[in-house]
């Protein structure tokens, strides 16, 4: 089976997104969706902060979990059927400035996947590489 991102994927997820109660707090940008891929930038903003300039790394975390789901929707027509069952990240560098995440799903099991994510800053140096898996909990891959 040939799964096909369809080409308004990345606005229908932008609209989705966008009904979030956390994108009053959270506000990503999604600034590429292919199939088992995903780019989210976020900019620096006080609220961030972790009290020494930087980004907090629960901030980091955040961004690294939801763009791995975003890369993992591409294969179900961006529904959310699955959950975050493990995140591992490592903090590598501060991040002062705008970040992006890009995201890929490595394995795709019959009920457990896994994809990474690496997060750079403005000037391209890796500030943060994680792993997750997540449990399909209403999709299953044909």
């Amino acid at each position: 089976m040939t799964i096909t991102v369809q080409p308004d994927l990345i606005d229908r997820l932008r609209e989705r997104f966008a009904a979030w109660p956390m994108r009053e707090f959270f506000d990503y940008e999604i600034v590429e969706i292919d199939l088992d891929r995903s780019r989210l930038a976020l900019d620096f903003h006080v609220r961030y902060d972790n009290g020494g300039g930087a980004f907090h790394g629960g901030i980091l975390a955040i961004l690294a979990d939801t763009a791995v789901a975003c890369a993992l929707s591409t294969n179900f027509d961006g529904k959310m059927g699955f959950a975050t069952s493990s995140m591992n990240i490592h903090f590598l560098e501060k991040a002062r400035s705008r970040v992006v995440a890009t995201a890929k799903i490595i394995k795709k099991g019959s009920r457990v996947c896994v994809g990474t994510v690496e997060i750079e800053n403005e000037e391209g140096a890796l500030v943060a590489k994680a792993i997750c898996d997540f449990v399909l909990t209403t999709s299953r891959f044909d």
